[in-house]
Formats: C-alpha cells, structure tokens, sequence
C-alpha cells in the first residue's frame, strides 16, 4: 500500500518598506530586484508592499525574514518589516509589526485586531469603521461574531467579504499559475520606445486589448505580469496585483510604474550610454490568477468584478426606487404541496439559507420538477382508451397506460404512485387530491394531479 503524500500548505510572508512615502513608486524598483536575488516569485501588492510565496515547513521562517531584511537594507539601504501568515490578509497587517503569525493561528491573531484595521482590506470605508465602534464593535473578533446576514444587508457585500477576511478566510495563495499563451497581449512597435512617455502610450490600448480579452471569456485576474524586451535582448519581467475591477487607465499606471522603475535602475547602472540598446522592442501583458467574471469570492479580497458590481448597483437602485420586496428571485420555500416549496424572495446580495425542513408528512421528495405550476388540463386513459380517476381509498380505477394532451395520445412507459393528500380537512380550505409521476413514450417526465376527477399537470421534469 502507497502512502499518501500530503503538500505542506502554502505559507505568506509581506514585506513592507519603512520610510516609504508612496511619491516614487520608481524608487520601489530596486527594493523588488533586491528581493528576487532570494525569491523566483515577488509579487507587487502596491508601491512599497510586496509579498512572496513560501512553503510551510521548507525552512526556518524567521532566518528568511532576516535575510530578507539585511539583504534589502545592504543592497538598496532600505529599512523594511516583514509578516508571515497563512493568509494575505493576515500576513498584511502582522507586516505593520515584524511578526510571524504561527500556522493555523490567522483567525486567533486577527481576532485581537483594531476594527480600523479593516480599512486595509480596501472593502471598508472609514465612516463604516466609525459606525460599527459606535455599535460597540471595537475589535475584528467581535466584527466577525456577527450574522454574516445582517451585516451584508446593512453594510453591503464589500463588507460582508472584509467581515470573511476577519475570520481568516477567503485566503488566496500566492503562486504563479500558466496563462493561456492567447490571453497575453503583446506590442512589438516598428520603432522602439526610448522613453517612459512612449511605453505608456502603447501601454494604454494594449491594457484595453487583455481586458477585453478577458471580458470576452467572461473571466478577470487579480495579477498582471508586465513584460519589455530591449534592443540589448535583455527581458525584464514584474507581476503586479490588481484588482479584478481595473480599469484600463489604472493597468497602463501600472506600466508607467513599472517603467519608470526599470530606467531608474538602468541609469544607476550607467546602461543610458547607448539608447538603442535600452529602447523597449517588445511589451506585453499577461493575466494571472484568472477568475470567473461573476464567481463570488475573487480578487485580492474577494472582491467582485465589475460586472457585478454593476448588476448589484442596478438592483438595489431599483429596490430604492419601488421597495426592497420589489425585486425577487426564486427561492425553495417549505411545505407539502409542489406549489407551496416553489417561491420566491427579495432579492439580496447574500441570499439567505434555505428554510429548513419541517414536518411535512406527504411531502414531496427532491429532485423538484424542473417546470412547475404549467397547470395543463389532460386525461389519463387506460389500455382500452377508459379514464382513470383516483379513488377515495388511495388507489386508481385502473393501471394508467396514455396521457391524453394537446389533441394527442402519448403512451405511458413507466408509473409511480398514487400519492393521496388530504389537507386542512377542519377548515373550509380542506383538500383532496392525488398525486401521480408518469414518464411518457416521447422521453418526457411529468407530475400530475387529480382533484375533483380532474388530471392537471403540476410539473414536468429535466
């Protein structure tokens, strides 16, 4: 027997600059040429903030980060914090202090946490973070104690999600994934780029060329790795994180970035001598970690695309205009009869659980018709061409073998039932009637019912 051999979980480790004031985001260059001398794989969180993959397990966490930290501060005298944690939430704010969270302890350390750390999340305004300290909710333990319903329907979804990144989850890890050569765009200018402006230029309809790819495939990404080969042949390569919502002029901002960062650091090489052999020839975009377009929980925090976020502005527009019971959706309600479990809701942007179960003797079983409440009138025959009806007693005056509908005879193959219901008999609402499954000779399944001597269909199945 071969045993099973188990992947030790992904691990996180943030790095954030000390000193860094966010003007230069040029200046970050160096810092991230620092960090892959120890790293194949760096990932941009913003100007100033990075994050790096580690695997739980494969070495001594604390001796990477201060590698880490001497490594930046001997190369580029930069002065920086780390954090390392499961998640990339977590990892973030355990950087504001040089920590190192222990694994499976996310949820304990963020429990502890100010509630105005939620405004790192990018899902919380600070008026939201008021608000809930007004409340009493002083700590993200007590923040995601509360009903997950209630707080999406006061607060909306964005904080719905930051109130799941307070629980330790919705975690992502960072891990390069293939792209689809076809999903990457790629401009190859007849004459190179010598300078920023030129790249940025370029930069622009070719950030809107990959999302409209994308937009076309009903997908997004969370990182976009930025490409640009030079007339010397050397490649330069940078992956940013974005959120699934960009825009194609924020994308081309982060080219301008990233460029400007790249001639920084070719200039403090003394490589401006020959221009041609800096000059871009080629640059490309190509999309990571790619996401369903309207699938819940993408992005860095979940964050949903900007599809959605449109179709949720619209609905709750409406629910503004005409109430929020106005705009409904299907929903499974409980109850003996088909009619009574098929219904429908306010719509919500978490929608609620299902109701559960109750007491419902002659309840009928799932899976539901898929079609429900047609209502057809029709006749159920036996052999010779007789109706059939349902007895007081439960049973049928005779075996069903066609269903008479639409002016036509269609043969039944295969019967189940019947099922007698006999419903509020105290009240002037008392019923009686009988249900019947039949699957017919042109491949169809249906639910019938007999009330009075009468055959209705109730639903058909898939």
């Amino acid at each position: 027997m071969s045993a099973q051999v188990r992947r030790a979980p992904s691990r996180i480790l943030v790095m954030r600059l000390v000193d860094w004031n966010g003007e230069d985001a040029a200046a970050f260059e160096p810092v991230l040429e620092a960090l892959d001398l120890l790293t194949p794989y760096v990932e941009v969180l913003e100007p100033g903030c990075a994050a790096v993959p580690l695997r739980a397990g494969a070495g001594d966490e604390a001796a990477f980060c201060e590698r880490l930290i001497d490594t930046v501060a001997a190369l580029v005298d930069q002065d920086c914090l780390t954090g390392v944690a499961d998640g990339l939430f977590a990892a973030v704010l355990a950087a504001r202090e040089g920590r190192i969270v222990p694994a499976g302890r996310d949820a304990a350390f963020l429990a502890g946490r100010d509630i105005g750390d939620l405004l790192a999340t990018g899902l919380v305004e600070a008026e939201t973070c008021e608000t809930l300290r007004h409340l009493g909710i002083e700590t993200l333990g007590a923040f995601r104690a509360l009903p997950g319903q209630a707080v999406a329907e006061r607060f909306g979804a964005p904080v719905r999600r930051a109130q799941l990144l307070a629980a330790g989850r919705l975690a992502r890890p960072l891990a390069p994934r293939p792209v689809a050569p076809e999903l990457a765009v790629t401009e190859v200018p007849e004459t190179p780029y010598a300078t920023v402006e030129q790249a940025v230029l370029a930069a622009r309809p070719l950030a809107e060329r990959l999302l409209a790819t994308l937009d076309g495939r009903n997908l997004a990404c969370t990182r976009v790795t930025v490409t640009a080969r030079t007339g010397s042949g050397l490649e330069r390569r940078r992956t940013w994180q974005i959120d699934p919502a960009i825009t194609a002029a924020e994308l081309s901002r982060r080219v301008r970035w990233q460029f400007e960062g790249w001639l920084t650091a070719a200039a403090a090489s003394g490589g401006t001598e020959d221009e041609a052999a800096n000059a871009v020839t080629m640059l490309e975009l190509a999309p990571g970690g790619l996401i369903g377009l309207v699938a819940a929980g993408r992005g860095l925090w979940g964050a949903k695309g900007a599809a959605l976020v449109r179709a949720e502005a619209a609905l709750r527009h409406a629910q503004s205009l005409f109430g929020p019971d106005a705009v409904r959706v299907p929903a499974v309600t409980d109850g003996r009869g088909l009619e009574e479990r098929s219904g429908s809701a306010a719509w919500e942007v978490e929608p609620a659980p299902p109701p559960p179960s109750g007491p419902w003797p002659g309840r009928m079983p799932d899976p539901l018709p898929a079609l429900i409440g047609t209502g057809e009138a029709l006749a159920v025959l036996d052999a010779a061409g007789s109706p059939v009806v349902a007895l007081a007693r439960g049973d049928l005056s005779a075996a069903p073998a066609l269903v008479a509908l639409g002016g036509k005879r269609i043969r039944i193959t295969a019967w189940a039932g019947p099922w007698p219901v006999s419903e509020r008999w105290w009240s002037e609402e008392a019923r009686r009637y009988a249900r019947l499954q039949v699957e017919l000779a042109d491949g169809s399944a249906a639910l019938l019912a007999c009330e009075g001597g009468r055959w209705r269909a109730v639903g058909w199945y898939d």
